[in-house]
């Protein structure tokens, strides 16, 4: 291909701005504006502006319909030739040249403090001696204050010219044009930048049991390219242009007969199933160190949130768009860049939930019906009457009709629950050995006022039809057959004690051995899911990042 720059004609760089960016979950979709001035017949243009870290094969140059282009490519900086002097040129010689004047003033500075020496000069009277001793200290004085600028200017052309290095890194695209006149025209170039993404992350206020929930939607949005981004006009898409390349393909389902192996280690998924478990509790029990109330300073009773413009909500074909309101600046290498999308309020049933068993600590929950929650998966943060009171995971579309929210620990409610021992018994008419396990539980409502209360606990679930168990008392508490879960749905009145009774005997054949597992099974509600493989925390059919399914 014959060079760009042997080819006759006229030779410009036109600069771009950043005017609009379209930012999506994983990338983001740069507008950038510049203005070339075309002469009649061929130009050159060389279009700077695009990153390193964007797609180079997605850019886009747009000109006015009576505009043609013969040949537009991506170059380096080194196909300017000479042609257009470089940035870093133009400042190395502005800074070669400071660094003449500062060795200029420090010898100058030099020859003063030797003209102040009169130890070995006899030929100069006493009055010229008084007169350059006079003189003297403001001269010295004004080549230090010289120095001190002109140290200050080479300072700032070095920074200048390790962001001028900077752009001449980047790539710059080449554009052979024909025009019929001189004229100046408007351009704009596009391009995908990867190095830009954004995250929901919602804040959920709770104020009594008789209010709705109050839910606002901020996005926080990042971006490395290396550029801050002023004075723009943003859009935010809940999804990504293209997530596959390819169309989805269906196996073949194939059925076989196959022995069952012996049972092996289960070390490796085992742990990393703990791990997720271990995640699920420890985020619990961070919102459960928070408590539910606090007191606030009376001199903050009449400040109020600051309230920030909410987004246009538009539909687009295949996934939402938030146009946010006026110009902003997206920094870059910050997570600062937050913006408010909408607020909306939803009703939730609140309980007060209990489960004994597994943690002593009553925490405030929020119970909300999926559909009601038109916003994708993302972390909380909840707030008690204006208390931050945790963080908790929010997902609306994991395969559920209602979602469960953690508002933080409730200190209302005291839950003293007592397992007695365990009495073992053998049933020798039927050959079998006969466990009763008997469970007390003390609910004290410590409150002036009413709970809604949710407390839940089991009785083992078996698993082979040789082990049977014996429901005897329940307390009218309902019994899922399936998990055996027993829960208590009751309001529980100030000041008063409730009282719960569970038994229930477990019978197995005398000559076997019975073993317990204890396998805790996540949330139906919770709205929160782990993958059994790797660990990693998800919404959908599959794991994003394992690809194992759900």
């Amino acid at each position: 291909m014959e060079n760009p720059v042997e080819n006759k004609g006229v030779y410009m760089v036109a600069k771009t701005k950043v005017t609009e960016v379209q930012v999506y979950r994983g990338t983001a979709t740069v507008t950038r504006c510049g203005e070339a001035e075309l002469k009649a017949g061929r130009n050159i243009l060389y279009v700077s502006g695009m990153t390193k870290s964007a797609s180079a094969d997605s850019f886009k140059l747009k000109f006015p319909e009576k505009i043609r282009a013969v040949n537009i490519q991506i170059v380096g900086i080194d196909a300017l030739g000479e042609n257009e002097e470089k940035e870093t040129d133009r400042i190395s010689k502005q800074i070669a040249e400071i660094g003449y004047k500062i060795e200029t003033c420090n010898m100058m500075l030099d020859l003063r403090k030797k003209n102040g020496d009169f130890s070995n000069r006899t030929n100069i009277g006493v009055d010229e001696q008084e007169r350059i001793m006079n003189a003297l200290p403001e001269q010295i004085m004004s080549l230090h204050k010289e120095l001190d600028e002109l140290s200050e200017k080479q300072q700032k052309l070095t920074d200048e010219l390790d962001k001028a290095k900077a752009e001449e890194e980047k790539p710059i695209i080449m554009a052979e044009l024909t025009a019929d006149e001189d004229m100046k025209v408007p351009f704009v170039l596009q391009y995908q930048e990867n190095r830009c993404s954004w995250i929901p992350k919602y804040e959920i206020s709770y104020d009594n049991d008789r209010s709705p929930l109050s839910v606002s939607m901020k996005a926080q949005i990042s971006q490395s390219s290396g550029e801050d981004w002023k004075q723009i006009k943003v859009t935010l898409y809940t999804g990504n242009p293209s997530v596959s390349k390819e169309l989805p393909v269906m196996p073949t389902v194939e059925l076989s007969l196959y022995e069952p192996p012996k049972a092996a280690s289960v070390r490796g998924k085992g742990m990393m199933r703990a791990m997720a478990q271990e995640s699920v509790m420890a985020d619990g029990a961070a919102v459960g160190e928070v408590l539910m109330g606090a007191a606030m300073n009376s001199a903050m009773m009449d400040m109020a949130a600051v309230k920030m413009d909410e987004a246009e909500v538009s539909e687009e074909e295949t996934m939402t768009a938030f146009i946010l309101p006026n110009l902003r600046d997206v920094l870059s290498d910050t997570d600062g860049n937050i913006a408010e999308l909408q607020s909306f309020k939803v009703n939730a049933v609140y309980n007060v939930l209990s489960i004994p068993s597994v943690d002593n600590r009553c925490y405030l929950t929020a119970e909300v019906v999926a559909s009601d929650w038109p916003l994708p998966p993302a972390d909380a943060s909840v707030y008690i009457k204006d208390t931050f009171a945790g963080t908790v995971y929010v997902d609306a579309g994991a395969d559920t009709e209602k979602i469960m929210i953690s508002l933080g620990q409730d200190e209302r409610l005291t839950v003293v629950r007592t397992e007695a021992p365990k009495k073992l018994q053998d049933v020798f008419l039927k050959n079998t050995k006969k466990s009763v396990s008997k469970i007390s539980i003390k609910l004290i409502n410590n409150s002036s006022e009413a709970v809604n209360v949710l407390l839940k606990d089991q009785i083992p679930v078996s698993t082979d039809k040789a082990i049977v168990v014996e429901q005897v008392q329940l307390s009218d508490g309902i019994v899922d057959d399936e998990t055996g879960e027993v829960k208590w749905n009751l309001l529980a009145e100030p000041g008063k004690t409730e009282n719960f009774e569970l038994e229930y005997n477990v019978s197995w054949p005398k000559d076997k051995k019975m073993s317990e597992n204890r396998r805790r099974v996540m949330s139906r509600t919770s709205g929160s899911r782990f993958c059994n493989t790797c660990g990693a925390r998800f919404s959908g059919s599959f794991c994003p990042e394992c690809g194992s399914r759900a």
